[in-house]
């Protein structure tokens, strides 16, 4: 399951290296995130346990919450029709 979601956002999450910093590899950010909505801990606990930033861990939730809504929202959540309104 977390392969298949991550084939599905890896390209919306994933973000290029700068000579200044490496970037945060896709599959860590969708780790945290998943951390994040199955234990609901707080940013700083999230952030200890994969020794990242507060204000990291911060920026990365939203980002790739919102890339997990934009890629599944139309195969899970469809639009009902004039037939299913009735």
């Amino acid at each position: 399951m977390f392969d298949d979601l991550l084939t599905r956002i890896g390209a919306r999450i994933t973000y290029q290296d700068t000579n200044y910093r490496r970037s945060i590899p896709a599959e860590e950010r969708l780790s945290i995130c998943l951390r994040f909505l199955a234990t609901g801990d707080s940013y700083r606990t999230i952030a200890g346990s994969f020794r990242a930033g507060i204000s990291t861990v911060s920026m990365l939730i939203p980002d790739v919450v919102a890339a997990i809504w934009d890629c599944l929202v139309e195969e899970f959540m469809a639009v009902p029709g004039a037939e299913e309104w009735r």
